[in-house]
């Protein structure tokens, strides 16, 4: 195995399909791969409730893997990962957030 991770790129992937995390950063696009950006920007677009809809049904891809090829089961990962940025990102509390900063500036 460790011969294996010795290449970098080999290691990153590896980690990522384990571990079912991403090195991609939405916000600033870091370690992301024009795939993701791309991908990333489309659903930046959607509202909210979009996002989850395309969450649940890749979550639902994901459990019958059966079926699905590794790179097709990767890229599913790499979507996910994107998706849970965008919520968190839009998140009512972030947009509460967002509201309520310029409300506390106003009155002072």
């Amino acid at each position: 195995m460790c011969e294996e991770l010795k290449d970098v790129d080999y290691m990153s992937a590896y980690v990522d399909e384990a571990a079912g995390t991403s090195l991609c950063s939405v916000a600033t696009g870091a370690g992301c791969t024009d795939k993701q950006k791309d991908y990333a920007a489309k659903w930046a677009e959607k509202p909210a409730v979009e996002v989850e809809a395309q969450s649940v049904r890749l979550t639902k891809m994901l459990a019958d893997d059966a079926k699905l090829k590794p790179d097709a089961k990767a890229w599913i990962r790499q979507r996910l990962a994107v998706l849970k940025q965008l919520a968190s990102a839009t998140t009512p509390a972030a947009a509460a957030a967002e509201e309520d900063e310029p409300v506390a500036a106003a009155e002072l």
